[in-house]
């Protein structure tokens, strides 16, 4: 099944490339692509790995440190990281199967970046200033995710 696939999306290549040479140059820029994503996949489990290793440290800390409301705050941060990380990894993984990236997964990373940095500095006491700012952000990163999932959904209607 997977030669068949192969090797019909090898022909229709073929048929759109105007010269032997630009069609192996095209092949070979696919293959370099799939390659940089297997990179990309493998670099995102040792960082879900690391951070799995950061929230058991923030855990273990909630528990000997005394601070438990602190050490919540950013075990749930820690979660979030890794939240994040899995939603890479799954996308990841649609792209090594043919599948094209969406683009509001980089605008849910961004809103599960700044919802973490509002927990952190809500913890340590942050000025009004700088909380205003992280979530006048937030509210503009969910503005435009859900302005780009309204648009995907009505590509995918037509």
């Amino acid at each position: 099944m997977a030669d068949t696939k192969w090797n019909v999306k090898t022909e229709l290549l073929r048929n759109e490339c105007q010269t032997r040479s630009e069609f192996i140059f095209v092949l070979f820029l696919q293959k370099f692509n799939w390659l940089l994503h297997v990179f990309f996949s493998l670099a995102l489990v040792i960082t879900v790995l690391m951070t799995l290793v950061v929230f058991a440290g923030d855990v273990f800390g909630a528990f000997t440190e005394g601070k438990l409301g602190t050490a919540t705050i950013h075990a749930l941060g820690s979660l979030l990281v890794l939240w994040t990380l899995s939603e890479l990894l799954h996308s990841e993984v649609r792209s090594l199967n043919g599948e094209r990236i969406q683009v509001t997964i980089f605008v849910e990373v961004a809103v599960a970046a700044f919802v973490r940095k509002l927990l952190v500095i809500s913890s340590e006491g942050a000025s009004l200033a700088d909380g205003s700012l992280y979530l006048i952000s937030l509210i503009v990163l969910g503005v435009l995710y859900w302005i780009l999932r309204s648009k995907m959904q009505d590509v995918a209607e037509q």
